[in-house]
């Protein structure tokens, strides 16, 4: 039976979710999700209107308020094609360890909205977009804190910090966590580009640092998007497609003040 065109399209938006592993894989799976920052992080299932839920990552930044990518909760290519492009329904499981396993439980989010230029033109630089919830979760998995780095203090972790990476990944079990942490490599404006490895699900999770070497996790931008795939699909991120070459990079929705105005974040 052919797909239905709705549903096929939500399956090449999935695919169209960029990503990089390589040269070498270096995730690793987070073991205790209910030890933070780890429990923040959740795994987001969204139905576009089929009834079908697909995966996604979030982060908790407040008791009922979530971070994620723009095209994690509305879709780019219906966007594009003048189809309605929010999801109908997005279900939070913040610290999911497996399929049917998480120590808060979940719940169905009770608003969402994205960067208000990303309907208009879905953009790398507006593909960031907020998860309002009708309660915390009890017990409380905790919330990240937001950075709003400038450049030099950006330069000044590339030079002495790793940035960390996790998320639900779908080329990994259905909702488990996985983590990477590599350097940063590049500094843009709206962006940054790193070297961590991600797959097609991790967008929307949590790009942190540590300020000092005990310091708490401190967010500095959303993972969004790797670059152009292999012929294949994502580099290194199912049977048969090659792992990356050097030289290509992850990249993230900078965090700053103006986005945070523009999403209408009262932190």
């Amino acid at each position: 039976m052919p797909e239905a065109p709705l549903y096929a399209l939500d399956r090449v938006t999935d695919e169209a979710d960029y990503a990089v592993v390589g040269p070498v894989d270096g995730r690793t799976r987070v073991t205790d999700t209910r030890l933070f920052p780890y429990s923040a992080i959740c795994h987001i299932e969204r139905d576009f209107g089929d009834g079908r839920l697909t995966g996604c990552s979030a982060f908790l930044i407040a008791p009922t308020t979530l971070l994620t990518a723009g095209h994690c909760i509305a879709s780019p290519l219906r966007l594009r094609l003048g189809l309605p492009g929010q999801a109908k329904r997005i279900r939070i499981w913040p610290g999911r360890s497996a399929k049917n396993a998480t120590p808060f439980g979940f719940q169905w989010a009770k608003s969402w909205r994205v960067h208000p230029d990303y309907v208009r033109s879905p953009r790398p630089e507006h593909d960031i977009g907020v998860i309002e919830l009708s309660r915390p979760f009890s017990p409380s998995p905790g919330h990240f804190a937001l950075r709003f780095a400038g450049d030099a203090e950006l330069q000044r972790l590339r030079a002495t910090r790793l940035l960390h990476v996790s998320g639900y990944p779908g080329d990994k079990p259905l909702g488990t966590q996985w983590e990477h942490a590599e350097r940063l490599d590049r500094v843009a404006r709206d962006r940054l580009f790193y070297s961590v490895d991600t797959c097609p699900g991790h967008s929307g999770s949590p790009v942190w640092s540590h300020s000092t070497t005990k310091g708490p996790p401190v967010v500095i931008a959303v993972h969004t998007s790797g670059p152009k795939p292999h012929s294949e699909g994502p580099w290194g991120c199912r049977s048969g497609v090659p792992l990356a070459p050097a030289g290509l990079f992850n990249s993230g929705r900078r965090l700053t003040q103006s986005v945070a105005s523009l999403l209408h974040l009262n932190l």
